[in-house]
């Protein structure tokens, strides 16, 4: 065998076999890092988490979220969030359960506070739509709240996407420029970091990271 062609095939062997050790040693670090973030969760450790996270992005399992949207079907609690505490109460402060329902199949997420549900409580619905690789938009739709008092429940609808939708055209016309319903969609939206079975790291469009762990067997209390 000639030395170039000796040398070809030894380049794919290593290239072969460098595939199948990455294959073999990414579950291994993916479970190493998951156990360090759930550790770092519970100390509230910022810099850690978002250490962590930027890891675990480089070995997300989802490389597509149009094409495994259904991976976000269930029941998730929040563990941690860099969203001030006014827009997601903190349950070891307050005793206010957070955790959201996601029916992939209607494209639905429901962002629920549980104060003492079916008395206490807030249910909101935001539709959910994959529209790139790694990208979630998101269109809110009703806020349903429950109350121990009258009125039981009360729901609050918010602007079809449709008016907005007519205002944007509207402004795109006059300023001459070209309407882009994509970049509409996404005003709202979460990007997604790390998605496996249990553990599920996004981004909103405000910057804010959420890690989120599935919640086995949940039963909703709010019907």
């Amino acid at each position: 065998m000639k030395l170039p062609a000796l040398l070809h095939h030894t380049l794919v062997f290593c290239a072969l076999g460098f595939q199948s050790s990455s294959a073999f040693f990414a579950p291994l670090q993916r479970a190493a890092l998951k156990g360090e973030l759930k550790k770092a969760c519970e100390r509230k450790d910022v810099d850690k988490i978002l250490g962590i996270s930027e890891e675990l992005k480089k070995l997300n399992p989802t490389t597509d979220i149009r094409k495994e949207f259904n991976k976000l079907e269930g029941d998730w609690k929040l563990d941690f969030t860099t969203a001030p505490a006014q827009e997601v109460p903190d349950d070891d402060v307050t005793g206010v359960k957070t955790f959201q329902s996601i029916d992939t199949k209607s494209g639905i997420i429901y962002n629920i506070i549980d104060r003492g549900l079916p008395e206490k409580g807030l249910k909101i619905a935001v539709g959910a739509e994959a529209t790139r690789a790694d990208r979630v938009a998101l269109d809110f739709q009703t806020i349903e709240a429950f109350n121990d008092s009258f009125p039981k429940k009360v729901t609050l609808r918010f602007p079809p996407r449709n008016f907005f939708r007519t205002l944007s055209k509207a402004k795109s016309v006059l300023t001459g420029n070209s309407f882009d319903e994509i970049e509409f969609k996404e005003i709202a939206h979460f990007d997604i970091i790390f998605l496996d079975d249990n553990l599920r790291i996004q981004r909103n469009s405000e910057g804010n990271l959420f890690v989120n762990s599935r919640i086995e067997l949940l039963k909703m209390t709010t019907e």
